[in-house]
């Protein structure tokens, strides 16, 4: 009888040994959703809130001295840098203009028109996407060059005669910019074009609409997120464009990312840099804010987006 009551677990002994295993599961599940907030704070939320707080602060030589001053942003939108500001906006609608007018017929043809050759066409349009964007880039300086198969195309189409030299000009940007972001452009067109219901569009037919019609009246106003949706992944990203400029434009191709990086790797002004880096975050915000106020379409017909 003492040798099976020796032998009995006592109670509570297990229980203790297994309590700190769990408060330390229990831990790691209450920290884990907070992992992505870190990451957040660290690598996003603190850099801005570094760059907001440098573009109020003084310039030294090779540092920054801490104040609350807007002379750095009155710097950054008077003479020489507000022109390149101005000139970067234009440069970004316009690229994005040119994207979407090349764009809208491709993914429109992709999403409505290519059946079963759907899928290998939209793969052909995103491989470029999946090269380098460097390597891109650079091919653009041989296919513009002088005498470069561009050139070569032109004279024989009878478009242009003698030599092409369009590198190192606002040419080059405008087409390296429509090449580089036309893939960010296709794929919400894509996704919107193809999922607008059969049904509508017949419905305009019955009702007497041609094709002209019922696209401007019917298929745009539906897949009016998508549009926006590309509109802004094409336009924002074209605001801080630097490598594109660089290389193509030369310098004539000056835009706000090549002054950003001049001023924070070139001269070390922080505060000036970040002054424009905040002019362009705001610029941004607000089209962001409007965007947000004019997309709609799916919800008009009942479709989930």
């Amino acid at each position: 009888m003492s040798t099976i009551a020796s032998s009995a677990p006592r109670p509570g002994v297990g229980s203790r040994s297994a309590r700190p295993f769990g408060l330390i599961v229990t831990g790691i599940e209450r920290l884990t959703p907070l992992l992505p907030l870190a990451w957040l704070g660290v690598f996003f939320v603190a850099p801005l809130g570094f760059t907001v707080v440098y573009a109020f602060a003084n310039s030294t030589f090779g540092g920054v001295q801490l104040a609350f001053t807007f002379t750095n942003f009155q710097q950054a939108l008077s003479g020489f840098y507000l022109h390149i500001f101005l000139h970067t906006l234009v440069f970004a609608a316009m690229g994005t203009a040119g994207a979407l007018i090349v764009g809208m017929p491709l993914a429109y043809v992709l999403g409505r028109k290519a059946g079963r050759y759907r899928t290998v066409l939209a793969v052909a349009v995103l491989i470029p996407f999946w090269t380098s964007f460097l390597l891109r880039t650079l091919s653009w300086e041989t296919l513009l060059a002088a005498g470069g198969p561009v050139q070569a195309v032109l004279n024989f189409l009878g478009l242009h005669s003698g030599s092409l030299g369009w590198i190192d000009t606002n040419k080059a940007v405008a087409i390296g910019l429509v090449y580089g972001y036309l893939p960010l452009m296709v794929v919400p067109l894509f996704v919107s074009f193809d999922r607008i219901p059969a049904e509508v569009l017949e419905a305009s037919k019955d009702l007497g609409a041609n094709r002209i019609k019922t696209f401007l009246h019917v298929t745009l106003p539906i897949a009016r997120p998508g549009v926006f949706t590309a509109i802004l992944l094409t336009f924002v990203p074209m605001t801080g464009e630097f490598v594109i400029p660089a290389l193509l434009g030369g310098d004539k191709g000056v835009l706000m990312g090549g002054l950003i990086y001049n001023q924070y790797l070139g001269a070390a002004n922080y505060p000036l840099g970040s002054a424009m880096a905040v002019l362009v975050m705001l610029v941004i915000g607000v089209v962001l804010i409007a965007f947000s106020r004019l997309t709609r379409g799916f919800d008009q017909i009942g479709v989930a987006a």
